[in-house]
């Protein structure tokens, strides 16, 4: 018997959205404020080294999360000006903080999902950070007010692990004190999402986009392209 039910939050609940361009820009004014010229494609290069998962089986296998202060000093490391720049923790709080004057959007029908899936059940939100930390994130959730359906929300920057390894999951249902067996867990990734809860004895609802198909060796238990319909799944 279903008991909880953990959701994770990008391209689940959130619609994407990239701030990959403002932080670029916010990277790039403040090497010219020091002195320091840089061009689009040497900036993108060591953007990309240092921000984005160029390989996608990154958090598959090495599963330890990646802090925003650590990317940005390798990121300057890299370019050979961490002894030059003096404000690395405002861009930091720079960094973190942009989704707050931003925020993406929820995803078609989330909300009444949410109203209704928590009326008769524990609910929990299982999530990798990149940049954007889980005490930001929270605050987003107060705005679309949607922080209060949930009983738990466990974030990768707080774990220290990036799912699909099992604290992630095993963090979620003991705040909701369920057992894996009485629970079910709706994401996007397949790797990831999908995979971990499987090995950790959850059932699994994969929500994809109508154009991606399951290359087959992952087995959700079921599949959708709407949120709404994790609520006729359960039924």
């Amino acid at each position: 018997m279903i008991k909880a039910i953990s959701f994770d939050l990008w391209n689940t609940l959130f619609q994407n959205i990239s701030y990959t361009n403002i932080r670029k820009g916010l990277i790039k004014r403040l090497l010219e404020k020091n002195g320091f010229k840089i061009s689009n494609a040497h900036l993108n290069q060591v953007f990309n080294n240092n921000f984005n998962f160029l390989n996608p089986q990154f958090k598959t296998t090495q599963f330890r999360h990646i802090y925003t202060h650590t990317r940005i000093n390798n990121m300057f490391n890299e370019l050979q000006v961490e002894n030059e720049i003096e404000e690395i923790k405002e861009i930091n709080e720079a960094f973190e903080n942009l989704m707050l004057a931003n925020p993406p959007n929820l995803r078609k029908g989330v909300f009444d999902t949410l109203k209704t899936l928590s009326v008769d059940y524990s609910l929990a939100i299982i999530s990798d950070t990149g940049i954007t930390p889980g005490k930001i994130i929270r605050e987003v959730l107060k705005v679309y007010n949607i922080l209060d359906f949930f009983e738990a929300t466990v974030f990768s920057d707080e774990t220290g692990f990036y799912k699909p390894h099992p604290i992630a999951f095993k963090t979620a249902l003991n705040y909701l004190d369920c057992s894996p067996s009485n629970a079910i867990h709706v994401g996007d990734l397949l790797d990831t999402d999908i995979k971990g809860a499987i090995n950790y004895q959850m059932q699994t609802v994969w929500i994809r986009d109508t154009q991606t198909k399951n290359p087959g060796n992952i087995a959700p238990d079921y599949e959708i392209s709407e949120i709404l319909n994790v609520i006729n799944k359960l039924n």
